[in-house]
């Protein structure tokens, strides 16, 4: 059992991360729906769809303890009835939904830069996409609904038995359970999310793995066949008259000048930003659930972090989805503070697209 102090800090620590992940997810859904251009392409649409599933969970795990029935024991805060716990259970189990999003973008990266395929081929298969990740969503989260499995666990209500260190019916000898509801959760646990979570991380950093060996390929040829000018040094030129100085060490300069990266290497370096992202928000998650099954323990910093950062991936994906147009802004703005330059952008590209 946590103590009060500990209870608290689950309750109310989340509400901060799943604000600022749901007015990211907000402000992710603005820049792309009132540019027109962006809505026409692939890449646009699945940010869009993976920033709607962001913003719905976030959303249900802003209300943390609220939604928990009251007066259910080791719960701070838990002012509501079973009907409001399956409401944020329903829409916290739809998050897989989110996950399956980042799936459905990294199989994008790898058509674009692997397989070389244009938006005009993407498009052919991108329903395909959506509605795989859609489809978990939804099908996971009523069937968890029709067999009574949503409960309260510990800062929100998810799949889980209740009343919570029951008795489930798969653990015990004779197939009986001490469960009110949601007996065998745990299992429901593992087919319903970390499954089909752990399932997209392996998929994920197999690709990206393949988009990173891809693009190295590509740099190696590149290099090959277009090796890089050898450094001007000591250049000396006598020249009488002021203007042809002039134009010589403009010229000069010009052939100095560095190449742009080529445009998969800026994506690829777009697409391992959004896995990062992906990875931080369920690294906690995904330990704390191997130090359950290993230990039978629930450590209370584990369970802290988990339900500190299972909200914020609305916000890295808001960060990520805004870099280029931040790489931009920094060329411009050198000496500004990182984070001041990232508002100041942020409130600029608003500005524009309000005005669209």
């Amino acid at each position: 059992m946590n103590t009060l102090a500990q209870q608290k800090a689950v309750a109310v620590a989340p509400k901060f991360t799943a604000a600022a992940s749901a007015i990211s997810s907000i402000t992710t859904i603005f820049l792309i729906v009132c540019c027109r251009g962006r809505k026409k392409r692939t890449y646009h649409r699945i940010i869009l769809g993976m920033s709607m599933c962001d913003l719905v969970a976030s959303v249900a795990w802003f209300f943390t303890t609220w939604p928990i029935p009251r007066g259910t024991p080791g719960v701070y805060g838990a002012v509501g009835n079973q009907k409001t716990c399956s409401a944020q259970a329903f829409v916290a189990q739809f998050s897989i939904s989110g996950v399956m999003y980042n799936a459905s973008l990294t199989i994008y990266f790898v058509l674009v830069i692997v397989k070389n395929w244009k938006d005009d081929d993407i498009v052919k298969i991108e329903p395909l996409l959506h509605a795989n990740a859609i489809a978990w969503g939804l099908g996971t989260a009523l069937a968890s609904l029709s067999l009574t499995l949503f409960n309260p666990v510990s800062w929100d209500c998810w799949i889980s038995a209740a009343p919570l260190g029951c008795q489930e019916s798969w653990n015990s000898h004779d197939g009986t359970t001490t469960c009110v509801r949601g007996d065998n959760g745990s299992i429901y646990q593992w087919a319903f999310y970390y499954a089909p979570l752990w399932f997209v991380i392996v998929l994920v950093s197999c690709l990206m793995y393949w988009v990173y060996y891809t693009v190295r390929a590509q740099d190696r040829r590149m290099r090959r066949y277009h090796p890089p000018a050898p450094a001007v040094t000591n250049l000396t030129l006598q020249v009488r008259r002021a203007s042809v100085t002039h134009q010589v060490r403009r010229a000069s300069m010009d052939s100095l000048s560095v190449a742009e990266p080529s445009n998969h290497k800026r994506i690829a370096a777009q697409a391992t930003s959004y896995v990062g992202a992906f990875f931080i928000t369920w690294l906690f998650p995904t330990v704390y659930q191997l130090v359950i099954v290993t230990t039978q323990t629930f450590p209370f910093s584990l369970l802290f972090l988990t339900a500190f950062f299972v909200p914020l991936q609305g916000l890295f994906n808001l960060i990520v989805f805004s870099q280029p147009c931040y790489i931009k802004y920094r060329r411009t703005n050198p000496d500004q503070f990182f984070l001041g330059a990232w508002l100041r952008m942020m409130r600029q590209e608003l500005g524009k697209r309000s005005s669209q």
